[in-house]
């Protein structure tokens, strides 16, 4: 907690939870009160579903405290609270949905080595003015990521927020910019693991038609429930750099593990872009092959390392 939280002794720490996470959160404030540090542990109301904005008192703790420590069920990485509270200097630690058996078996990695492979897709994100995405599912999406910039998440506080697992570069295309198909074959937020793929229609951008079975229908409820916003391609293509994270249907880990890739849908403003909304859903695929610029990343579902580490220094 020391090490990945830059947690000092003379700063005040909140640990937040919900009913459902508190027996996880309990051992991490403890580990955070042997840095020194002041440290509370904040239990919320469970709310609806993934970054539903945050409740007063709890935005007003967020804002107040050095280190905020998540450990909730669900997200809170794209609501305004956690937003306007990183603004205000606080630094984030987000462990949502995280088990004890993620927290025994899949937090150690070589952090120096993720760091390195995840800054580097991301430089090549950046660079890129297009993206492709394709799978033998019938995956087929294009995205324009003109002007936009890959965003990091490994074990650095350069955006303000460390997210663990840790291990993902993720991207928000041009609003209006995605066509295709995605053929979502593993995990949604939410939904968890996928007993039939979920396919989704995007046109202009927006998610226009939902289908598959059980699941497709209870994703389609999300998305109406929410409104809109919801149907926003917030993310294409993200990418898995962990190579030590399981597929577990929780996108805790899914979309860290190295050789996936993600979509989202809803709010993109974390990202850079400019569609707000109370939902966030990230959608894991484990075979597909990704391009920028024509340079391929993912091939079939394969992390091609060394070829990334060294476009990325041509850069």
């Amino acid at each position: 907690m020391e090490n990945v939280g830059e947690i000092r002794s003379d700063e005040e720490v909140v640990v937040l939870t919900d009913p459902l996470m508190v027996h996880v959160a309990r051992p991490i404030a403890s580990a955070a009160r042997a840095t020194g540090a002041t440290v509370s542990l904040l239990v919320k109301p469970r709310l609806d579903g993934h970054n539903v904005e945050q409740p007063a008192a709890v935005a007003g703790a967020l804002e107040a405290a050095d280190v905020v420590v998540d450990v909730g069920t669900y997200d809170i990485a794209h609501t305004d609270a956690r937003r306007d509270a990183s603004e205000s200097g606080t630094r984030f630690v987000l462990m949502r949905g995280v088990s004890e058996d993620v927290m025994m078996d899949q937090m150690d990695t070589d952090y120096d080595a993720l760091m390195d492979v995840t800054r580097a897709v991301a430089a090549i994100q950046t660079d890129a003015e297009s993206a492709r995405i394709t799978d033998e599912r019938g995956t087929e999406l294009s995205v324009n990521l003109n002007g936009r910039s890959g965003f990091p998440i490994d074990d650095g506080f350069d955006q303000g927020l460390v997210v663990l697992p840790a291990g993902k570069s993720a991207i928000t295309p041009v609003e209006g910019s995605a066509q295709g198909t995605v053929v979502v074959d593993y995990s949604i937020d939410g939904l968890g693991q996928l007993d039939s793929p979920v396919e989704l229609t995007v046109e202009d951008g927006r998610v226009e038609e939902i289908s598959g079975g059980t699941q497709a229908a209870e994703l389609s409820k999300l998305v109406e429930s929410a409104g809109e916003c919801a149907r926003n391609i917030a993310e294409a293509p993200s990418i898995g750099t962990n190579p030590d994270v399981q597929l577990t249907g929780n996108q805790a880990t899914d979309k860290k593990r190295r050789g996936t890739m993600h979509v989202a849908i809803g709010d993109n403003i974390t990202l850079g872009g400019s569609v707000a909304c109370d939902l966030h859903l990230d959608m894991t695929l484990t075979e597909a092959t990704v391009t920028f610029d024509g340079f391929t990343v993912l091939s079939r579902g394969t992390f091609r390392e060394e070829a990334v580490l060294e476009h990325a220094r041509t850069l």
